[in-house]
């Protein structure tokens, strides 16, 4: 599925686009979404596919959401109007959302290295994508985070993360 293009906006109102073709979000995802900015329920899109969102030359097999409060009532309402259900979780069992199409959602509890939710939030970059705005954690946040997490996994990301960071700094578009 093609996204066409996307572009965010920084909070110094300077703009950029830039074309993803490979990124697309599935039909109950852009439902979500959309559901959860009309139910005013903030949100970010964190971890490897905020780096994707950004440009970094990397895969992910899942889409991680953090939110202010788990517990909102409105995160069960935006999925149910997307035609899913939302677990606010129990136990061992960690918030989810469920329902065909949104099993890549991963809602985040804890984000090593991060500042609490509000201050990540406030310089999140904003993005629109398949025509539906979503807050991105930037990707120097993101390289925090990886680098603060300490897993293998999240350190053999940062190479490709940090290039992608360097090479954006050094772009002639950038000046």
């Amino acid at each position: 599925m093609r996204s066409g293009a996307w572009s965010w906006r920084l909070r110094s109102g300077s703009a950029k686009a830039c074309v993803v073709d490979d990124f697309a979000l599935t039909p109950a995802e852009r439902a979500l979404f959309t559901a959860l900015n009309r139910r005013g329920v903030p949100f970010l899109i964190v971890g490897m596919g905020a780096a994707i969102l950004e440009g970094a030359p990397i895969a992910t097999q899942d889409l991680d959401v953090w939110f202010s409060a788990i517990d909102d009532e409105r995160i069960r309402l935006a999925a149910k109007d997307a035609g899913g259900f939302w677990i606010s979780g129990f136990g061992m069992q960690p918030p989810a959302f469920g329902g065909d199409e949104l099993s890549r959602l991963d809602v985040v509890l804890t984000a090593d290295g991060l500042e609490d939710f509000e201050t990540e939030y406030a310089g999140a970059i904003e993005l629109e994508i398949d025509r539906v705005g979503v807050h991105v954690l930037p990707l120097e946040r993101v390289i925090a985070s990886k680098r603060a997490a300490g897993r293998a996994k999240d350190a053999a990301q940062l190479p490709a993360l940090e290039a992608t960071l360097l090479a954006r700094r050094s772009s002639p578009a950038e000046e």
